[in-house]
């Protein structure tokens, strides 16, 4: 999952939002992993549980490019 969202981000002009929990998720893999650089809020408590936040991808990294070559999309 972290690489389709990574593959989608190459695709993008950057800085780009990224919404949704499975895609907040695989965000954060891909930033601790140093892929990209990202800024993503911590969830915040609701009436009905918690919501996320969009995060905002502001790069992908040199370590992340390598990974676009490494392991591209079929």
């Amino acid at each position: 999952m972290a690489m389709y969202l990574l593959h989608r981000l190459a695709a993008e002009e950057l800085p780009v939002a990224v919404a949704g929990g499975a895609d907040i998720d695989a965000l954060r893999v891909l930033s601790m992993a140093g892929h990209v650089k990202a800024a993503i809020p911590k969830p915040m408590r609701t009436l009905d549980g918690y919501a996320q936040p969009p995060a905002m991808v502001n790069e992908i990294t040199s370590l992340g490019r390598t990974m676009l070559k490494r392991f591209p999309m079929r």
